[in-house]
């Protein structure tokens, strides 16, 4: 009977997730929505782009943290130390000195309430600033007590928060970030003279 009530909880803050990542899918469709009739006569196709998502699982009572090769890679962290498991110390020192206050009390609050959390912070790796968002939960074992936090992190980029107002912006938008992710100078020179025009 606990293993079933273990399953129940464990499939209800699944869904708790699940409902989340539905939200922001809605939010993008909306944006879509939103793009002026003009355009769709024209044939354009617009295509919805979901960022990739890191995945992570964070055993609490044994503080052992582990994630994927995403979640590793916006916190500069080895993904076989990953794999093997890194005390949340080591995570949290990749975080922003800044942000680790409030990423350190989010995570403490849900541990200890077993709400879901989302948390946003920015990391550092390899000189790159990552502004990150967290979600979360912290699931609990048959006797109530925290056990596994799971979650997933997505980078913040202006490609995952289109302005659905004005489609010529929103694209360029998305191009600078890209240009600037991938260090392309000349590009993002020419994007940003674009959208400066665009604005007079």
């Amino acid at each position: 009977m606990q293993q079933a009530e273990r399953a129940k909880v464990l499939a209800s803050e699944i869904a708790g997730l699940l409902i989340d990542v539905r939200v922001n899918l809605g939010v993008s469709r909306g944006l879509l929505n939103d793009i002026p009739a003009s355009l769709a006569s024209k044939r354009e196709t617009v295509r919805l782009v979901i960022p990739e998502m890191g995945f992570f699982t964070w055993f609490v009572s044994g503080n052992l943290f582990h994630g994927d090769g995403l979640f590793g890679a916006l916190h500069g962290l080895d993904l076989e130390n990953l794999s093997s498991g890194v005390g949340v110390e080591n995570v949290l020192s990749r975080v922003a000195t800044e942000d680790q206050p409030q990423v350190a009390g989010g995570l403490r609050f849900a541990i200890s309430s077993g709400q879901r959390c989302t948390l946003s912070y920015t990391t550092n790796p390899d000189n790159i600033q990552r502004d990150i968002i967290l979600i979360g939960c912290c699931l609990r074992n048959e006797e109530g007590m925290p056990s596994f936090f799971s979650g997933i992190v997505i980078e913040k980029t202006a490609a995952v928060f289109l302005d659905g107002s004005d489609p010529f912006k929103a694209y360029c938008d998305a191009a600078l970030s890209l240009a600037k992710e991938r260090g392309n100078l000349l590009a993002t020179r020419y994007l940003k003279s674009a959208l400066n025009s665009a604005a007079t």
